[in-house]
């Protein structure tokens, strides 16, 4: 029985016609869409970079990393606001750190929402959203000093760790 099933199966794919379309046959398109071409012509502009550049030894990781990114994570439009003024006004300082900034909003009983910053998952601050528009850009004023003061700092602190005077065993 398993037989005759397999040999009625072969018998109909043998039966079926072929429907591969070859150059010159009826219904083939010579002509590729526009955005195939253009995407074929950004992919070779794109391998030509890539190549002079590790011909010059310059590091292909560097420009394809997602650095210093300021993630929204807010739920009001108060809190979208406080983004939106904070994004447009925040400019990471230049380091070779690179960090995620999480701005987080919290819903809390009373007047306003919770606002916490964090940077690499540490928080730097925390501030009460309030629905008017000159306090929340003083507090966003506020929120890029501490970011930015912060990343300095670590910086610094980082710098300091390495020195010469903090090498060694610990043991006096």
């Amino acid at each position: 029985m398993l037989c005759t099933l397999l040999l009625a199966v072969g018998e109909v794919r043998a039966q079926q016609t072929d429907t591969t379309v070859v150059p010159g046959q009826s219904g083939y398109r010579d002509e590729v869409p526009e955005v195939l071409k253009k995407l074929a012509r950004q992919y070779r502009q794109q391998v030509e970079t890539d190549s002079i550049q590790k011909e010059n030894g310059t590091s292909l990781v560097e420009g394809t990393l997602l650095n210093n990114l300021v993630m929204d994570n807010t739920l009001s439009n108060i809190g979208r606001d406080f983004y939106a003024y904070f994004y447009e006004n925040w400019d990471p300082p230049q380091t070779d750190q690179h960090f995620t900034l999480y701005i987080n909003e919290k819903p809390s009983p009373g007047i306003g929402n919770m606002v916490m910053i964090r940077i690499n998952y540490e928080r730097i601050f925390t501030g009460r959203l309030v629905p008017r528009q000159e306090t929340l850009e003083a507090l966003a004023d506020q929120a890029i000093a501490r970011a930015v003061s912060y990343i300095a700092n670590y910086e610094q602190i980082r710098q300091q760790l390495e020195g010469e005077d903090m090498q060694g065993t610990g043991i006096y």
